[in-house]
């Protein structure tokens, strides 16, 4: 766990040292953050509660009405961040989540949608794989939150279900033998992906 906070690190300073390369800083004035170029000109007024530096892919994530959100440098909205950490979710395989009408879907590391939102949930992708669900719901449990109910199925990274969206849970993926131990009528099946 330590490794991968270490690394998440390296990552937003690297991003961070790359931004300021090309002249783009966050700056905080009265309690909100903005953007300045390498002369110091503002080019994004303070308006965030709280902002990351840009990537090297362009992009920014700020706090914008207590939702994570990403912005490109002309302060456009791409899409707003699903909460992980009290971050913006981390990219794993070059996908992150994102939250759009109260759906998941996947974005790349320049906040493009690559899979369209249109899951409940979504677990971060595995080894190539993501499981996901519908009809499932986010229920407090002390300070966390877990999931619970509805059906849960596997997609890959094209956003293509491997394993339809039809089992109680899903307990196990085996990416290297492409199948799944799944949970169906209260019973462990293993299963194979398509």
């Amino acid at each position: 766990m330590l490794k991968k906070y270490l690394f998440i690190t390296f990552l937003l300073l690297t991003g961070s040292l790359i931004a300021q390369s090309k002249g783009i800083t966050s700056f905080e004035e009265n309690g909100l953050f903005g953007f300045k170029d390498k002369k110091g000109n503002v080019i994004i007024k303070p308006q965030y509660e709280q902002a990351m530096e840009f990537t090297k892919s362009g992009v920014a994530f700020v706090v914008s009405k207590n939702k994570w959100i990403c912005i490109n440098t002309k302060n456009q909205f791409l899409l707003e961040t699903f909460l992980y950490d009290n971050g913006p979710d981390y990219i794993v395989g070059s996908l992150a989540r994102y939250v759009e009408e109260g759906k998941m879907g996947f974005h790349n590391e320049r906040c493009q949608k690559a899979i369209e939102a249109k899951f409940d949930f979504a677990y971060p992708f595995e080894n190539g794989n993501a499981i996901v669900c519908n009809g499932c719901q986010l229920q407090p449990d002390g300070e966390h939150k877990r999931i619970v109910g509805g059906k849960y199925g596997i997609i890959n990274k094209k956003g293509k279900l491997v394993l339809p969206i039809e089992y109680e849970a899903i307990l196990s993926v085996d990416s290297k033998k492409r199948s799944a131990e799944v949970k169906q009528d209260g019973k462990s099946v293993t299963v194979k992906l398509q």
